[in-house]
């Protein structure tokens, strides 16, 4: 599956250009990691402290995340910190990394958000014949009827 999708992912993201869109800029809590927030703080000449305190709520598990949504470093649909962006930002959506089984459930809750997941999604269910087509090549409509349910 992981090769299928790497092929997909790789087609799919040459012919969108994510930094075009910003959907996940718009809607997504990012993690922050402390060498994010080192990078990050170094490119806008801030201090460490400085940059924590400005942009970043910390968990009680002491985890970090962006204190607001959308994105402090979204200007339009672009990030106006690109080379500096946060490891999340940098490897979303995550399909290039192993093991798309297990993410499956993650990806599918940002299908309709991105469009680079919902064309690898789309296409991967074509190739695997994931989507039920009847004998004349067209799709199936959910209904009760269609489902065999025991008696």
């Amino acid at each position: 599956m992981d090769e299928i999708v790497y092929r997909l992912n790789a087609e799919v993201s040459a012919a969108i250009d994510c930094t075009q869109c910003g959907a996940c800029c718009k809607q997504l809590i990012v993690n922050i990691t402390p060498s994010d927030a080192d990078r990050m703080s170094t490119h806008l000449q801030l201090s460490t402290p400085q940059f924590k305190d400005k942009f970043v709520e910390e968990g009680s598990s002491g985890m970090m995340i962006m204190n607001t949504i959308p994105c402090h470093f979204l200007a339009g649909n672009k990030c106006s910190a690109y080379e500096a962006r946060f490891t999340e930002c940098r490897e979303f959506p995550d399909l290039h990394k192993p093991n798309f089984r297990s993410r499956l459930f993650a990806t599918l809750i940002h299908y309709a958000m991105c469009p680079i997941i919902y064309n690898v999604v789309e296409e991967l269910k074509e190739e695997t014949g994931f989507t039920p087509k009847s004998p004349d090549g067209n799709l199936i409509e959910a209904s009760h009827e269609n489902i065999d349910t025991p008696d």
